[in-house]
């Protein structure tokens, strides 16, 4: 009777370890990789704004020796060990390879402080990890060849990644809408100041792609208190049911919004921008005269054609000194001090999107344009 007992044991522990087998992930081993083989592009390649197209990266796939989904990142690096890295795209195929943009590859250069019109090597890989094992092994990357281009890149704003606040002042387009930068480049961390024109109130949402989907559709929890008006900060939920944020009526504003915690918060907010000081008819007795500024919406910063005679000057918001921006240092808005500026005809921009690093500056071949 024990064996009967024994040998029915035995075969429980057996089906149980067999059931349990089923469950898990596929066993991995190292040995068994084929990484992917990257192929050459152009030896050389002078970028240019107007051209959209930089280069369409070619490659096999990965081969983990198990059955499983594979995403494909392509890493750029002025360093041929790859000590610093940047993703310039990534994909779950190897069918269509991964499309890069000029204005891409540009704006990843001159992170990277490399001098416009200059060539400068550039190394590339494909990096291939598995997404979806629940116990995936740290060690399951795998890294094609090296590939290698000189790369001219040419003048222009850095392209950071963005969120997009979209709403009533744009039409509820997202071709249309104003965005929050991401200047740190952690994913986490967006910030910029938004025209909302007269319709701030009509509510707006924010959205991490150029389009409606649930897991990045940020807006207001309807299961909360309403925000209070002019709320210094917002908690957001992501549902394609949140609601509109309405709790803002002035023109401008600056938003800082993490993409972690969802905490959307207010800085600066005002409906006008000027220019004060004591420099010329246009800008003089400081408060006598002064300038409004326009704003872009494409660049996203402030303008105004000015002809000034030799002088000083500040900008302020909704002319009242409660609020107003110099420089200590040249081209920067970090101080209360006076700007001195030259006698002279310039369209002056005034850049507030990242509030850790304001600009100003006095373009004389953009006035009148």
């Amino acid at each position: 009777m024990k064996k009967i007992y024994y040998t029915l044991f035995v075969c429980l522990m057996g089906l149980l370890t067999f059931s349990c087998s089923e469950d898990t992930d596929p066993i991995y081993n190292s040995e068994d990789t084929t990484p992917s083989t990257l192929n050459a592009i152009n030896d050389s390649y002078t970028l240019e704004a107007t051209n959209s197209q930089f280069a369409t990266f070619k490659f096999t796939a990965t081969n983990f020796g198990i059955s499983t989904s594979i995403l494909y990142a392509l890493e750029a690096s002025l360093d041929n060990n790859f000590g610093s890295v940047s993703e310039l795209g990534s994909a779950t195929d190897v069918d269509s390879g991964i499309e890069i943009a000029a204005e891409k590859m540009n704006s990843a250069m001159l992170g990277w402080d490399a001098v416009p019109e200059t060539p400068v090597t550039v190394y590339f890989r494909i990096k291939a990890y598995v997404q979806n094992l629940s116990s995936k092994p740290t060690a399951m990357v795998a890294y094609s060849n090296v590939i290698s281009s000189t790369i001219s890149p040419y003048s222009g704003e850095r392209e950071y990644p963005k969120v997009w606040v979209i709403g009533d002042y744009c039409g509820w387009s997202h071709d249309a809408t104003q965005f929050l930068f991401c200047f740190e480049e952690d994913d986490k961390n967006y910030q910029g100041m938004v025209d909302f024109g007269e319709k701030a109130a009509s509510g707006f949402k924010i959205t991490g792609i150029a389009g409606w989907q649930d897991d990045c559709n940020w807006g207001t929890d309807s299961s909360a208190a309403a925000p209070e008006a002019e709320a210094s900060t917002v908690q957001l939920i992501s549902s394609g049911g949140s609601g509109n944020i309405s709790c803002y009526s002035k023109r401008f504003y600056h938003f800082s919004f993490d993409k972690t915690s969802l905490v959307l918060k207010k800085g600066n907010s005002f409906t006008t921008l000027s220019i004060i000081g004591d420099a010329g008819a246009q800008v003089s007795g400081w408060g006598t005269a002064e300038v409004d500024m326009n704003f872009d919406t494409t660049k996203q910063r402030f303008w105004a054609d000015v002809e000034f005679a030799e002088g000083e000057v500040k900008f302020r918001v909704d002319h009242d000194w409660g609020t107003s921006f110099g420089s200590a240092t040249e081209g920067k808005l970090d101080s209360g001090d006076n700007i001195k500026v030259p006698a002279g005809k310039y369209r002056v921009y005034v850049n507030m999107n990242n509030a850790n690093d304001m600009t100003y500056e006095l373009n004389e071949k953009d006035f009148g344009k």
